[in-house]
């Protein structure tokens, strides 16, 4: 009998990629899915482009800095789990997989208000803020590695799955993406990428440096809806894009050289192409500090060089730090197998089927 599966998660690519690779699992396994998220969303517009329906439910982030918008959360918290409750009510998943981020904390509350069992996924050191509250409604908690000194009610219902790689990622076309762009054979290419949304500081940085980039590099920038630069539309050796889909995994197989934030799935793409990176994680001012985790754990073992977001000022540290990777650059291009690949999100998958509650058996 086919399960139909709920799935959460968004506000970043990097919630959203591994929900959607997981995704693609259960599709293979034949379940039927439903994405429960914000209209006009990230989230929406890639579920989309994977084929999987939406089931709108709102929500809004916590703000780090002092912000009215604060004050009206337990109000736009409440209004989310009323309208995740009545889409969970109306789509009757057996189960909800869940990647995390404040999108997802009123449809796995509602989940348990409903029954619904409900599996979460951690992919940083630490549990964030959403998953943080939703542990303890959670039936089945992932961890993509060991965390320890967790509480024995925690741990009782955890386990240790790996970080899920988005479902292509074996499939790059380098050559397809240099002929596209128009890329030189040549040069070594580096791809800056700092999330859906970019970055306007590493933006900045990147195009005050552009001259010295470009005598090293093919400069492929991925700087974010609404960031590019006019002026700097035939600029040579510099090619910039708002933001790639499809594509992605073509740019990131052809870079030679990666410049970005630290996210966990970043980090693990990067790992599994064995591309070298200039990493600029972001600061605990606007975040809970787990890029500048992720940075230094992944410098232990990488050839990657760290840059402080508050050291960038004019470029130079990153430029600097470009120049002193060039000589790791230029070994062989490692290519992942597709089973290794998709090992972790097929085990994730199947420990959420496993979770799925008995037909028949209706939610409150």
């Amino acid at each position: 009998m086919n399960r139909k599966i709920g799935i959460t998660g968004g506000a970043s690519a990097g919630h959203v990629v591994p929900a959607l690779a997981v995704a693609a699992e259960l599709r293979r396994a034949e379940c039927e899915l439903v994405y429960f998220g914000r209209a006009g969303s990230i989230e929406a517009d890639l579920a989309a482009k994977a084929g999987i329906r939406l089931a709108a439910v709102p929500s809004a982030g916590l703000q780090r800095f002092r912000s009215w918008s604060n004050l009206a959360m337990p109000l736009t918290v409440a209004r989310g789990v009323f309208a995740a409750w009545r889409a969970l009510r109306r789509e009757r998943p057996d189960v909800v997989f869940s990647k995390g981020s404040y999108v997802s904390v009123p449809v796995g509350i509602a989940a348990w208000l409903t029954r619904i069992p409900l599996a979460i996924h951690e992919s940083d050191h630490t549990l964030g803020l959403a998953n943080r509250i939703l542990a303890r409604f959670a039936t089945s908690v992932f961890l993509a590695e060991d965390t320890p000194g967790l509480p024995r009610w925690l741990s009782r219902k955890t386990v240790v799955t790996g970080l899920p790689l988005r479902d292509d990622l074996a499939d790059g076309r380098p050559e397809d993406f240099r002929a596209r762009l128009g890329i030189p054979a040549g040069p070594p290419v580096l791809l800056v990428f700092c999330g859906s949304s970019g970055s306007q500081r590493v933006n900045a940085a990147v195009r005050r440096q552009l001259g010295g980039l470009t005598r090293h590099f093919s400069v492929v920038h991925i700087c974010g809806r609404g960031n590019l630069d006019p002026a700097l539309a035939s600029a040579p050796g510099y090619w910039q894009q708002e933001y790639l889909h499809g594509d992605m995994v073509d740019a990131l197989t052809l870079a030679d050289l990666v410049i970005g934030r630290a996210g966990a799935t970043t980090l693990a793409e990067l790992h599994a192409l064995a591309k070298p990176a200039v990493l600029v994680p972001l600061p605990a001012s606007v975040s809970r500090g787990d890029q500048l985790d992720n940075a230094k754990a992944y410098a232990r073992h990488a050839t990657c060089l760290v840059v402080a977001d508050e050291e960038m000022a004019d470029g130079t540290p990153l430029l600097r730090a470009c120049e002193q990777l060039l000589p790791a650059l230029g070994g062989n291009r490692r290519r992942p197998a597709p089973e290794a690949v998709r090992r972790t999100a097929r085990d994730i998958a199947a420990r959420t089927i496993a979770l799925a509650r008995p037909r028949g058996r209706h939610a409150r």
